[in-house]
């Protein structure tokens, strides 16, 4: 991906768009949470052991900007209790229904009136910090954390996979998609570098990866499941976006594998967490 390509494509990127209303239709929010990247075991452990330095008992984690709880039941495997937290119904409605310690809760991230002060052991949110007014929202953590609580901000940045012919093509539909996404979506990208913890001693960890195994069909739900590929099918109604993906996705991998439709490959996110500790009084 050329810096060239790249930064004509993030020209085109829309200033107004109003994020409140993504993934408000029912039926995208369902294939959102069918095809979303799942995250691994180890990005919630490393948390989750930074917690327990202080919060040994681990009794409740609040996970804002949840979406349909991807993140959140990997936090359940830890705390005695989760509450999950999204702007949209229509994500809470596609969320986890099967587990009774963990609640789903739709309200803002600046707004937690559900959360009693200083009851928190970990404040988090995956991937969707960027649509949140940051002063606000980390004013509201701070309300809720314990004296001692962590605040965790983390996230995946842009796909790849190891065989260039396969890369190329990732690539190519993310520049494609990248002028229908919202502005604030860059910071995602770029695994949120401009973000600073409100704590003293806050740290990043960018060693991470998640590995996903996925066949074209996989990859071809994910691609559709995102708001982009919403966007840009509104915005292209006489294109067949998907059927244009699935050429160029079998075309590059009967050139890594040979012709072969159940071909599996690796998707590759590079990971982040910015962790820190409130102080203790």
């Amino acid at each position: 991906m050329s810096a060239e390509a790249m930064e004509r494509a993030k020209a085109r990127m829309p200033t107004d768009l109003d994020t409140s209303k993504m993934y408000v239709d029912t039926n995208q929010a369902k294939k959102y949470a069918e095809h979303r990247p799942r995250y691994s075991d180890e990005i919630f452990q490393v948390m989750v052991d930074y917690c327990k330095q202080t919060m040994p008992n681990l009794n409740l984690c609040v996970d804002v900007g949840c979406g349909s709880g991807q993140s959140t039941i990997g936090f359940a495997k830890h705390f005695k209790k989760v509450i999950g937290v999204d702007i949209s119904a229509s994500q809470i409605a596609n969320a986890p229904k099967d587990l009774p310690h963990v609640q789903f809760k739709v309200s803002s991230a600046e707004k937690l009136p559900f959360v009693e002060s200083e009851s928190v052991d970990l404040w988090c949110s995956g991937e969707s910090f960027n649509y949140m007014p940051q002063k606000l929202t980390f004013e509201e953590a701070d309300r809720v954390l314990k004296p001692g609580g962590t605040m965790a901000i983390f996230g995946y940045s842009v796909p790849k996979a190891a065989e260039k012919p396969i890369d190329d093509a990732i690539r190519a539909m993310f520049l494609k998609l990248l002028p229908y996404w919202p502005r604030e979506s860059l910071s995602t990208f770029e695994k949120f570098s401009s973000v600073e913890l409100p704590y003293p001693g806050w740290f990043r960890n960018d060693e991470l990866k998640q590995i996903q195994r996925l066949t074209l069909r996989d990859y071809i739900g994910l691609i559709g499941s995102l708001w982009s590929s919403v966007a840009y099918r509104k915005a292209h109604p006489q294109e067949d976006l998907m059927g244009d993906l699935e050429k160029s996705m079998r075309a590059a991998l009967d050139q890594v594998y040979g012709p072969n439709k159940e071909a599996v490959f690796e998707m590759i996110w590079d990971s982040f967490i910015i962790i820190g500790r409130k102080p203790l009084k």
